[in-house]
């Protein structure tokens, strides 16, 4: 069973992209936000994800820097960003976190089946 950490700060979608996953035989483990220190928890245990999906707009460390922070400290480990929009365009930030290395991007509201087929052609 592959394990997914899930980084979003909106409680809903976190609520519900979660259950989708659990539903799609992911396991999941969630953090609140880019700084929560759940996140470390996990990269450190035995167990590390095989997969990191990260909100982009969000307190205390936003997914850009996260996913910087994550591509240099942790190479192996895609990151799927998603994002909703912001000050800015979501799409304009989509386009960063791919250029930052993000496997894949998508844009909020999710399709939760294209996500989850993506998620499958990652992790082969």
């Amino acid at each position: 069973m592959f394990h997914i950490l899930l980084i979003d700060d909106d409680e809903l979608v976190r609520f519900a992209l979660g259950l989708a996953l659990e539903m799609a035989e992911f396991r999941v483990t969630q953090a609140e936000h880019g700084a929560d220190p759940v996140i470390e928890q996990v990269l450190n245990s035995e167990h590390k994800p095989d997969l990191i999906i990260s909100d982009i707009i969000m307190p205390e460390m936003e997914g850009i820097g996260l996913l910087m922070q994550l591509k240099q400290q942790y190479p192996d480990i895609p990151v799927i960003n998603i994002s909703g929009g912001g000050r800015v365009s979501g799409t304009n930030y989509l386009k960063t976190a791919e250029k930052l290395g993000a496997v894949a991007t998508f844009s909020k509201p999710l399709d939760e089946e294209e996500l989850i087929a993506g998620i499958h052609r990652i992790l082969g």
